[in-house]
């Protein structure tokens, strides 16, 4: 799916969600987000248990086999999950202007009750989006990864070690700073987490080789 139907379509299903009067309707976004992994973890969590499951018992896959698939999945979950939530600030954007736009048309009492109910789903789809990140963090590799990987000599294993870290407490913090404020900008947050990964390629690319590199941006 290309970057534009991705955003018409979950802006589309949040609309819905807006006017939703009818137990149907309100059954259907909740399922339309939860397809879209908006970012409830423990639906991640439910995912990832129902794959594992059904690989374990159409492959007979030993202990071992389970451990090791399970890291892939969970890995594979998160990044999707990373790429999903790099657009949800341009859904926000897409339905605010929306409700800017019916608002033109109301008298003042429906005013008041579209902004009731635009502040109730803002709330709502802000921790859909925080919660995302979180799990779009899991995403990050570890060290020991990264040694296996990119093959790391000892001088490099440790110096990556603390740019990782770095990585992860930065954007814990960016996280954090924004995730109980009210109407948080979305656009705002990801433009400071993207920050955070230019800086950390950056540093990498000082301690790396080239091909060390290449093989880090295509993880």
């Amino acid at each position: 799916m290309n970057k534009a139907k991705l955003i018409i379509t979950v802006a589309l299903i949040l609309l819905v969600g807006i006017f939703a009067g009818s137990l149907g309707t309100k059954i259907y976004l909740k399922h339309q987000l939860e397809r879209s992994e908006t970012g409830r973890s423990h639906h991640h969590e439910d995912k990832v248990k129902r794959t594992m499951e059904r690989l374990t018992r159409d492959l007979d896959l030993d202990g071992k086999q389970q451990d090791e698939i399970k890291k892939i999945i969970i890995l594979t979950d998160a990044k999707v999950t990373g790429i999903r939530t790099f657009y949800q600030p341009d859904v926000s954007r897409i339905y605010s202007e929306s409700f800017a736009l019916i608002k033109e048309k109301l008298n003042e009492e429906q005013k008041r009750k579209l902004q009731a109910r635009q502040e109730k789903l803002s709330r709502r789809y802000g921790s859909f989006y925080f919660r995302s990140l979180r799990i779009a963090q899991t995403a990050l590799p570890d060290i020991a990864t990264l040694k296996d990987r990119l093959g790391l000599n000892k001088a490099q294993e440790s110096q990556v070690a603390q740019i990782i870290e770095d990585q992860r407490v930065q954007q814990e913090q960016i996280i954090g700073k924004y995730e109980n404020t009210d109407n948080p900008n979305l656009a705002a947050v990801r433009s400071e987490l993207a920050e955070v990964e230019k800086t950390t390629t950056k540093h990498l690319s000082e301690v790396l080789t080239g091909e060390q590199m290449a093989r880090y941006r295509a993880m």
